[in-house]
């Protein structure tokens, strides 16, 4: 059982599958440091504004309605004003959750809610790094919605994000969209991005959790000390965050909000 604690309440998931202790190597050595230019480049986070109040309107806006427009399509019965946050109630089955999941992730950037221009040159400013959002390694230009219900295993396990392929050398964004708050934003272990992969014990592929498929390898043993935070920003503020840290892994403890993030990420261009 992975147990820790977050904020100073204990959390656990139990993985299933084979596991092994990593390599005495820290694999952000060997790799493009995208917070390298930056004041927090050792904790390997930050949480800025976003963007100016007349852009954040448009951007929030417009988001609200691609996704209202998504739920559509996976045939969600939900009503024109009814709040983001209050998705987890028209949910009638698993299946009705997965279907309005898989519309809600890969999706082009041409449909993001500004010229994602916009988005590039505000994180290039933040990152003092030049950057595009294309992954060289497959050449996609995509960005997705993470719905997480209340009280629902619906996150992913302890990672990083570079154990999946195609996923080195970028700058991770959390962008909350509602219900994201202290007991439900993006857990992170702060400097973990220069932690030895020998610090870990992890599933050797994906993992299986309450009956539950993940593609990326789950942490199942930190060997010594750890810590774990949630940032928690505000609405119109970036999470900026290494894809080498250690994150994921705590489900949203709200009573009756489903937490909405997008993700996107950043190569150098």
């Amino acid at each position: 059982m992975m147990e820790y604690l977050v904020n100073g309440i204990s959390l656990n998931y139990e993985a299933i599958g084979e596991k092994h202790r990593g390599q005495p190597i820290v694999l952000l050595h060997n790799a493009i440091d995208l917070t390298a230019n930056t004041s927090w480049r050792q904790e390997g986070f930050c949480v800025e504004k976003l963007f100016d109040n007349e852009l954040y309107a448009q951007f929030r806006d417009n988001t609200e309605q691609l996704l209202r427009n998504l739920w559509k399509k996976a045939t969600l019965n939900f009503p024109a004003n009814e709040p983001l946050e209050n998705y987890h109630q028209a949910i009638e089955s698993k299946e009705q959750h997965l279907a309005a999941v898989e519309l809600t992730k890969l999706i082009s950037v041409d449909d993001f809610s500004i010229d994602i221009k916009l988005l590039e040159e505000r994180i290039s400013e933040i990152c003092k790094e030049s950057l595009i959002v294309k992954n060289p390694f497959d050449k996609q230009q995509v960005f997705h919605f993470r719905v997480i219900r209340p009280q629902q295993p619906d996150n992913n396990p302890l990672h990083r994000d570079v154990w999946l392929d195609d996923y080195d050398d970028c700058i991770n964004l959390y962008i909350p969209v509602a219900g994201s708050t202290e007991n439900s934003s993006l857990v992170i272990a702060p400097a973990s991005h220069h932690w030895l992969e020998s610090k870990l014990e992890i599933t050797k592929s994906g993992a299986l959790i309450n009956g539950v498929k993940f593609n990326v390898p789950a942490v199942t043993i930190i060997f010594g000390d750890s810590e774990f935070v949630r940032p928690n920003p505000q609405l119109n503020e970036v999470l900026i965050f290494s894809p080498y840290l250690i994150h994921g892994g705590a489900k949203n403890l709200n009573e009756d909000a489903t937490r909405i993030s997008i993700e996107i990420r950043l190569w150098k261009k």
